[in-house]
């Protein structure tokens, strides 16, 4: 028997971090998540656009509120 992920992803760590919103995992996970992989100079700034790509993403697909979610995300990233 063999799986194949019909979503498989090669990219960068940081890409994980786009769905952290939904992951509901403790900030006990993240903080031992950061003891093996140390945050990068500019982190910050690129997460928002990793998240506003998978609100941007749910909007398409579910609609809702999802719009102003990635609205307020790509605002933040002008500033």
């Amino acid at each position: 028997m063999a799986i194949f992920d019909p979503a498989v992803y090669y990219g960068h760590h940081e890409a994980e971090w786009g769905m952290s919103w939904c992951a509901s995992f403790g900030s006990e996970f993240w903080k031992g998540y950061r003891s093996l992989i140390p945050e990068d100079p500019g982190f910050r700034k690129r997460a928002i656009l990793y998240e506003a790509y998978h609100k941007l993403n749910h909007y398409n697909l579910f609609g809702g509120g999802y719009y102003y979610d990635a609205y307020s995300l790509l605002e933040a990233l002008l500033d």
